[in-house]
């Protein structure tokens, strides 16, 4: 297996397009969760935006951050080919 380092956002232009990506994903229905794993999902859903529409980064928690930024480095085929395998 090839493994290659995560690209972690460097600016808040990339940051909230990793929120956006994961976002995106859940709306579609290829993100789905475990029981065990509480604590993204609760990160996830206390992500607030300000009056601009910006994220406001202080109701972001690490693992709201840790989810966005991995969602966003996997390959689109790769969740799109895991999605119609589940399907059919």
């Amino acid at each position: 297996m090839n493994m290659t380092p995560m690209n972690t956002p460097s600016n808040r232009r990339e940051f909230e397009r990793n929120f956006h990506i994961t976002a995106e994903i859940m709306r579609e229905g290829k993100m789905h969760f475990s029981a065990q794993v509480n604590g993204t999902i609760d990160g996830l859903s206390r992500v607030r935006y300000l009056p601009n529409g910006r994220i406001d980064f202080l109701s972001v928690n690490e693992m709201a951050r840790l989810h966005a930024n991995m969602t966003a480095n996997i390959p689109v085929e790769m969740i799109s080919q895991k999605f119609e395998k589940e399907k059919n």
